[in-house]
């Protein structure tokens, strides 16, 4: 096979490797239309280089011939720093090639992009020394921001959480850790994180949404993430539902945000002179029947489910993944949403599309960056460890 076809068969072969997780050289060559004397060439090859690994697969009759095994990315082929930037402490993960975290520090906020970067060297330090992995198994770094991210050149060009205009934060942190890094969209990151490591492995159509102090989302379309013309698809959270509503830090009047957003949910109960810290704490007050907690959680799950409703009859998911970072639990908020959900979509989309709730760990939101890290080096670092190596032999 000659160089330039090995180069391109390899990318394809990655690709399918991030599109479905594990699979049989058979039914890779299935897959890919590759030849199977191309793929044995090529799995062969990214199994001496470590980041395949051989699982055998359990079969039900004894048959004759080999044993069936399968492949998958080795999580001891590298490592991943994961950092999710906040106006609150931030944390910092460390994550192996299958997305586990192996270990974790939180670290100050700030809003100062070189102290931060400065910040995230040393956590990652500290990181490597508390693990034990070794500096040279580190591969790159993922930053999470929330805002207008230009994730090509590694630039967040406006954040009004962190109040960043046209930050390199990408380069900064390379800078400072030696370290190739990435920067995304938060909302991006969960999308991504959610494909490679978490729920949607098996899903080539998926919203997936934050449910945070503000609303993010995010769309995977053909098994792609789609980041629209100049990459601000998925802005949900600033969908106008009413043009006298409340004012939006965006400028805008009446967002989604402003109804259906933990900040906004907990600023409304403080009005109400309610005393909750959080939104599990206003779940709490509903739960027990307080009538000015149970109407801020409906009229945001009524809010959230209307523009959720639009979001499928739009783009026909196969499935919205709701990451509940916030804590609202199983409780109102939820509930009124799945059913606004439920009530105003046609019913072809009620019975194809799957909508899931899901409370997740405190690691979540740095796990999703440490994926944008692991996505990037998989489809440009691993084809030109090829170009350098493996191709030359060929």
């Amino acid at each position: 096979m000659n160089a330039g076809l090995l180069r391109s068969s390899f990318i394809v072969v990655i690709e399918a490797y991030l599109q479905h997780g594990m699979l049989s050289r058979s039914d890779l060559a299935a897959l890919t239309g590759i030849s199977r004397s191309a793929i044995t060439e090529i799995t062969q090859n990214l199994l001496d280089m470590g980041l395949l690994q051989e699982f055998p697969v359990i079969q039900e009759k004894q048959g004759r011939g080999r044993p069936a095994v399968s492949l998958r990315f080795s999580a001891s082929h590298g490592y991943f720093i994961g950092v999710s930037v906040t106006d609150t402490p931030s944390l910092v993960i460390l994550a192996d090639m299958q997305g586990n975290v192996v270990g974790e520090c939180e670290i100050p906020p700030s809003d100062a992009p070189q102290k931060l970067a400065t910040t995230i060297r040393q956590a990652m330090n500290d990181l490597l020394r508390r693990t034990g992995v070794p500096r040279s198994r580190l591969l790159s770094i993922g930053i999470a921001v929330t805002g207008v991210v230009d994730e090509n050149n590694g630039v967040c060009r406006y954040s009004a959480a962190l109040n960043w205009r046209d930050v390199p934060i990408a380069e900064l942190v390379k800078k400072a850790t030696g370290a190739e890094a990435y920067v995304g969209n938060d909302a991006n990151a969960v999308a991504i994180g959610e494909k490679l490591f978490g729920r949607a492995r098996d899903l080539r159509h998926f919203s997936s949404l934050i449910l945070g102090g503000n609303i993010g989302c995010a769309h995977y379309i053909e098994g792609n993430l789609y980041r629209g013309y100049d990459g601000g698809a998925g802005e949900i959270g600033h969908v106008t539902l009413d043009v006298n509503g409340p004012r939006c830090r965006c400028g805008k009047n009446g967002c989604l945000d402003m109804y259906a957003g933990g900040t906004a949910m907990l600023g409304l109960a403080k009005a109400a002179g309610l005393d909750c810290q959080t939104v599990h704490d206003l779940e709490g007050l509903a739960t027990v029947g307080n009538a000015k907690a149970m109407s801020i959680l409906r009229n945001g799950g009524q809010a959230l489910g209307l523009a959720v409703a639009s979001l499928i009859q739009i783009n026909n998911p196969k499935c919205v993944l709701f990451a509940d970072v916030e804590g609202f639990g199983k409780g109102i908020f939820q509930a009124t949403t799945r059913q606004v959900i439920e009530n105003n979509i046609l019913p072809r989309f009620l019975a194809s599309t799957e909508i899931v709730f899901h409370q997740v760990e405190r690691s979540f939101l740095a796990r999703a960056a440490a994926s944008v890290a692991a996505q990037q080096y998989l489809r440009t670092g691993i084809v030109s460890r090829v170009n350098g190596s493996t191709l030359q032999k060929s």
